[in-house]
């Protein structure tokens, strides 16, 4: 499992990628980026919203030169009129709104994947067995693949069950 910092300082945004990146990365999400970069070394990938410090005053040129120093992959997101993005190796800016797709793509190029059995075949890219890929119904995926496929319950599948009558108590009366 991938370790990732995130410094975020909105809420909703530090649950949506949180959420994205659940359950292959265990995320740490902090609200103060000068805090934040002493521990960068510790992590696999640092994301950065570039444009929401700036808003708040808390992207100093301190701050930039410490992103631009450290050797940590990094993706960085912006809005479009940034004007002060760090510039390295391995840093990856993203124009926000975030899109899952670029999310994704830009994950997937920072980290460098886990070497696999099969050539040509990353371990991120791999599907799980059972598993459609994203965008393919799991019944045309196995009908198309020729392998065997697993069939895992779905969440849905075990809220939609019908739950029995509740037994209430029974109360007895006396009677005098």
């Amino acid at each position: 499992m991938g370790k990732v910092l995130l410094i975020e300082p909105q809420r909703i945004l530090q649950q949506a990628i949180s959420l994205s990146l659940f359950p292959e990365y265990e995320v740490k999400i902090e609200d103060d980026i000068g805090s934040a970069l002493r521990a960068v070394k510790d992590y696999d990938l640092l994301i950065v919203d570039g444009a929401a410090l700036q808003e708040r005053s808390q992207l100093t040129p301190d701050v930039i030169r410490s992103v631009q120093g450290c050797k940590t992959p990094t993706l960085w997101l912006e809005e479009e009129t940034a004007s002060q993005t760090p510039k390295r190796d391995k840093l990856v800016v993203i124009k926000k709104p975030v899109e899952k797709e670029k999310f994704e793509s830009a994950l997937a190029g920072l980290l460098s994947p886990v070497p696999s059995r099969e050539p040509g075949v990353s371990a991120t890219a791999r599907p799980v067995k059972g598993s459609a890929p994203r965008g393919v119904p799991k019944k045309q995926a196995a009908e198309t693949s020729g392998q065997p496929s697993f069939q895992f319950i779905d969440l849905v599948d075990v809220v939609e069950e019908q739950l029995p009558p509740k037994q209430g108590k029974k109360t007895s009366r006396k009677s005098k």
